[in-house]
């Protein structure tokens, strides 16, 4: 038997580590929109633009692992 008995809660709030990795992956997407709106209004380093890619594919890679699929 399921831990939830509830047939309406996807799959993604059942798993607590998925749901953390979800909510990780999008605070880093509202440090990427933070590291956009400073790259808009000034010129941008060399650092920042790393710093930026890295929030990227830390961001995707969070995401990525929140919504795969169980079992594959």
């Amino acid at each position: 038997m399921s831990p939830c008995d509830t047939a309406g809660m996807s799959v993604l709030s059942r798993d607590p580590v998925r749901v953390a990795a979800a909510t990780l992956g999008l605070a880093w997407l509202a440090l990427l929109a933070a590291f956009a709106y400073s790259a808009s209004s000034v010129t941008p380093t060399t650092g920042g633009l790393v710093a930026a890619g890295a929030a990227v594919l830390i961001a995707g890679a969070g995401i990525l692992y929140a919504w795969r699929q169980p079992g594959r």
